[in-house]
C-alpha cells in the first residue's frame, strides 16, 4: 500500500488508465483510480466497472465516494480484489457531490465518517485510507484526525483547505506540522503542489509522510520526478496519450475528453494561445497530430 512518497491523486475526469500510465513512465510511485459512486457500481452500472484499475496496474488505489455506510461496504467487497487499497473520499468540495450528502459533506458528520471507515475495515481484506479536507465550514483537522485512526484507518491524506474554500486561496501547508504531531498513522499531503520544489518543502519544512499531486500534474506529468523533456519527447508523450484513450474509449469520446488535458501540455509554450484558438476543431487523431506539428516546435 502507499509505496512510494510522490503518487497521483485521484481526480475525476482526469485519472483514467492512461493518465496514470503517463504518470507512471515519469515517476509517479502509485496512482489512484477516478472516484466511483457506491451506488453505480452496487447498480452494476457498466461505466463505473471500466474505471476500476486494469489487471496489468500495481501499486493503485480505489476511490469510493457516497453517503450511505451499507453502499460503502457492499461496494468495497465487490471491488477489492481489483485494486491494492480503497480510498474514502471525504474530500471532493463539488456542489452537486455535497448536496447528496458525499465528498466532504461528510466531514459534518464525523460519526457517520467513523462508522464507514470502521465497517469498511471489517469487511475487505485490503487497507483502508482516507481524503479529507480541513473541515466543511471550518478547520477541525485535529477531531478529524481523531476519527480516522479511532477507527483503523491505514492513512490519511489532508487537502489543506476546508470544503467552503474549495479551491480559492492558498492551501495552508502550515497546517500540517500541527496534524504530524496528532497523526500516528502516514500523514499524506495535498493542495497547491504544483513544482517538485514544492514537494520537497512539504516533506522536508512540513513533515508530511508522503504526498499526492492532482491538479499539478495536468499536462505536467514530469512533475514526479522533475525530468522535464524537450520538444520531440513532449509531442511523443502527448501522442501517446490520447493513443492510450483512443485504444479505451474510441477516437470520438477520447479526444472529446482529451482536449482539457491538451491544454495543460500546451500551457506555458509561446504558441499557447493559438493552440487554445484551434482545440474546439480537434475532432480526430489526425487533427491533432496536425495542430501539434504545426504549432509545437
Amino acid at each position: 500500500m502507499l509505496i512510494g512518497k510522490v503518487g497521483l491523486a485521484p481526480m475525476a475526469d482526469y485519472t483514467d488508465f492512461a493518465y496514470r500510465e503517463i504518470c507512471r513512465k515519469y515517476g509517479a510511485e502509485f496512482t489512484f483510480t477516478e472516484m466511483i459512486s457506491v451506488e453505480a457500481l452496487i447498480r452494476n452500472k457498466q461505466e463505473s466497472f471500466q474505471m476500476l484499475p486494469k489487471k496489468n496496474e500495481k501499486n493503485i488505489g480505489i476511490q469510493l465516494f457516497g453517503s450511505n455506510i451499507e453502499n460503502f461496504v457492499k461496494a468495497g467487497q465487490m471491488v477489492q480484489h481489483s485494486g491494492n487499497w480503497i480510498d474514502v473520499n471525504a474530500g471532493c468540495p463539488v456542489k452537486k457531490v455535497v448536496k447528496k450528502g458525499a465528498g466532504s459533506a461528510l466531514l459534518k458528520d464525523l460519526d457517520k465518517l467513523g462508522e464507514i471507515i470502521k465497517k469498511l475495515k471489517e469487511s475487505v481484506n485490503i487497507p483502508v485510507g482516507i481524503k479529507v479536507r480541513l473541515g466543511f465550514d471550518e478547520d477541525i483537522a485535529e477531531k478529524i484526525i481523531e476519527v480516522v485512526q479511532k477507527n483503523k484507518a491505514d492513512y490519511v491524506i489532508v487537502h489543506a483547505r476546508t470544503q467552503k474554500q474549495l479551491y480559492s486561496g492558498k492551501a495552508n501547508w502550515k497546517r500540517f506540522k500541527d496534524l504530524k504531531r496528532v497523526c500516528e498513522i502516514p500523514l499524506g499531503a495535498s493542495g497547491d503542489i504544483y513544482t517538485y520544489e514544492d514537494v520537497k518543502i512539504l516533506m522536508e519544512k512540513f513533515g508530511v509522510d508522503f504526498v499526492v499531486i492532482a491538479r499539478g500534474s495536468i499536462g505536467n506529468p514530469w512533475i514526479f520526478s522533475n525530468q522535464k523533456p524537450d520538444i520531440e519527447e513532449l509531442k511523443d508523450i502527448i501522442l501517446k496519450h490520447i493513443s492510450i484513450m483512443i485504444d479505451e474509449y474510441g477516437e470520438k469520446k477520447a479526444i472529446r475528453k482529451f482536449k482539457k488535458i491538451f491544454i495543460g501540455y500546451t500551457k506555458g509554450m509561446k504558441n499557447a494561445r493559438e493552440i487554445r484558438k484551434q482545440v474546439p476543431h480537434i475532432n480526430t487523431y489526425c487533427d491533432l497530430k496536425r495542430v501539434i506539428d504545426m504549432y509545437i516546435f
